[in-house]
């Protein structure tokens, strides 16, 4: 593969990012489509949605030029125009949450009927061997597992570049493996997918000008999920099934303790609140930024992790991702009821980036 081929994707997706960003917020204010605030959401002003159509479109197009439509390709993009469109309708006129499940579910469906992607392989979780899943489960469990990650991108999109910047890491991160191990298709829609999202995110962070919207965090949930599978499920793939599982692993997790949280108290699964990681670190008085760069270190130390010891057993790759997550939320909860002790949460700026003093200071020099 050219690395140039590779280049070229990224840069037409993210220029044209760039490009359709500005353009769809102005036309989103005009409509009223805008996300108003209220006592659940941290944002102050009304602000417009939709930006997760550029992402959507600067893919589009950087695949129809560059990605040659193999048929795992075309049943990417097939099921991408379903999920585009669920997202899409939220968006603009609202749906409800069963009907935007039956959406999810009929994308993931297309694209195992039409791109062949699913799970067969789940590996050696247990150290008692690898797990192979008949086909008729593994399409089941992959519907399961890509509307997992469609949701916990969906909900850990609660902050200022929160979102995009964790769904960036992660992109990196299966470009990387992708190249190690000599996967192209991957390789091309992570460069396509990360240009995309890149050109949203300058206008994305904190303080943000326009939100991905539904439309957005779908869209990205959807390709992270297949991308991980087609990285793991591939023929002659080298890649552990759970390595994909650790760089996700943060909002994979995070989603399940929620929803687990809200069920215990006779809740919706999907019932919005104030639980998530990035609400607790606001709650110990962190301020927008430094929460988003706090969850962005703990997404990149996986990602990292991932690819540096992508050779390990699935079982160890297991225990330890569960014993770190599980010493961290409990770390958490020890702040959380001991937070006086703690007095460095009450000295961080509330300044975005680029109010803030070393950007100030570098701006004049």
């Amino acid at each position: 593969m050219s690395l140039l081929i590779c280049f070229y994707t990224f840069l037409i997706a993210l220029f044209t990012s760039l490009i359709m960003v500005p353009f769809l917020r102005g036309w989103a204010i005009k409509q009223g489509s805008v996300d108003i605030p209220d006592d659940r959401k941290i944002h102050e002003t009304p602000t417009p949605r939709l930006g997760g159509v550029a992402i959507f479109l600067s893919l589009l197009l950087s695949c129809l030029t560059f990605v040659p439509m193999i048929e795992a390709v075309r049943g990417l993009l097939i099921g991408g125009l379903i999920i585009f469109a669920t997202g899409l309708i939220d968006d603009l006129v609202g749906l409800s949450a069963k009907r935007k499940f039956v959406g999810e579910i009929i994308a993931c469906l297309a694209t195992i009927g039409f791109g062949q992607i699913y799970l067969t392989n789940l590996g050696n979780l247990f150290g008692f061997g690898d797990i192979i899943l008949p086909a008729w489960l593994g399409i089941l469990f992959t519907v399961f597992a890509v509307v997992g990650v469609i949701n916990a991108i969906n909900l850990i999109d609660g902050l200022d570049g929160l979102a995009g910047g964790v769904s960036m890491i992660a992109i990196a991160a299966f470009l990387v493996i992708g190249v190690l191990d000599q996967n192209v298709t991957v390789v091309l829609l992570c460069a396509a997918l990360g240009g995309a999202i890149l050109g949203f995110l300058k206008y994305n962070f904190y303080p943000a000008r326009i939100f991905m919207g539904d439309v957005g965090s779908l869209t990205v949930g959807f390709m992270l999920g297949f991308l991980a599978i087609h990285l793991t499920q591939t023929g002659g793939a080298a890649i552990s099934p759970m390595v994909p599982v650790l760089i996700l692993g943060l909002p994979l997790l995070d989603t399940i303790k929620v929803m687990l949280l809200r069920i215990r108290k006779h809740l919706s699964p999907f019932a919005p609140d104030n639980t998530h990681v990035h609400h607790k670190f606001l709650s110990l008085g962190f301020e927008h930024r430094f929460a988003v760069l706090v969850i962005y270190g703990l997404s990149l130390f996986w990602a990292c992790f991932a690819v540096l010891f992508r050779h390990w057993p699935e079982y160890w790759l297991l225990v330890f991702f569960l014993a770190v997550m599980f010493s961290f939320y409990e770390l958490l909860r020890y702040v959380e009821r001991h937070r006086n002790r703690f007095a460095f949460l009450r000295q961080d700026s509330s300044a975005g980036l680029r109010q803030s003093a070393f950007s100030s200071r570098h701006r004049t020099i």
